[in-house]
C-alpha cells in the first residue's frame, strides 16, 4: 500500500510539473494600425482671375473656371457659387456643383446691365468639411 501511495504521489508530481511548465510560443505581433492619410489643404484659382479689380461681363452671364491646384480629395470637391448684388446683397443665384475633376467651367447669371455683383466661390472637400477655401470677386455687366 505504501508503494502504491508512493507511486501515486510520484505520478501526480510528474503530472503537475508537466502541466505547470511554460510552453514557449512565439507571441503574435500586433497588427499595425492603418496609415493615417492627411488630406492636402484645398487650393484653387480662378481663370480669368480678376484679382482686386472688377471683372467685366460682356453678356448676361459671366463665365470663368475654377481650377483646383491642390491634390483632389479622394471623394471629390463641392463648389458653392453665390452671386449677390453689391452693395445691397440681394441674392441673384446660388448653386452647388460636385466634382472629381480639377478644372470646372462656371457661369453666373442672368446679369443686368449697369449692376455690380459680388460672386463668392467656396471649394470644399466632400470628405473633410473643414478643408475649404473661399474667394470673392466683383463683376459688372457692361
Amino acid at each position: 500500500m505504501v508503494n502504491r501511495s508512493l507511486a501515486f504521489s510520484f505520478v501526480m508530481m510528474v503530472c503537475l510539473t508537466i502541466s505547470c511548465t511554460k510552453k514557449t510560443t512565439t507571441p503574435t505581433p500586433p497588427t499595425p494600425p492603418p496609415p493615417v492619410v492627411v488630406e492636402e489643404n484645398i487650393l484653387f484659382s480662378l481663370d480669368p482671375d480678376p484679382g482686386t479689380t472688377t471683372a467685366q461681363a460682356l453678356s448676361g452671364t459671366y463665365s470663368f473656371k475654377v481650377i483646383l491646384s491642390s491634390k483632389m480629395p479622394t471623394t471629390g470637391i463641392s463648389i458653392d457659387i453665390t452671386t449677390k448684388t453689391d452693395p445691397a446683397g440681394a441674392l441673384l443665384e446660388s448653386k452647388n456643383i460636385k466634382s472629381t475633376v480639377a478644372s470646372n467651367d462656371i457661369s453666373t447669371g442672368p446679369l443686368v446691365t449697369g449692376t455690380l455683383y459680388s460672386v463668392t466661390v467656396a471649394v470644399t472637400s466632400q470628405k473633410t468639411a473643414s478643408n475649404t477655401l473661399t474667394k470673392t470677386f466683383k463683376v459688372a455687366r457692361k
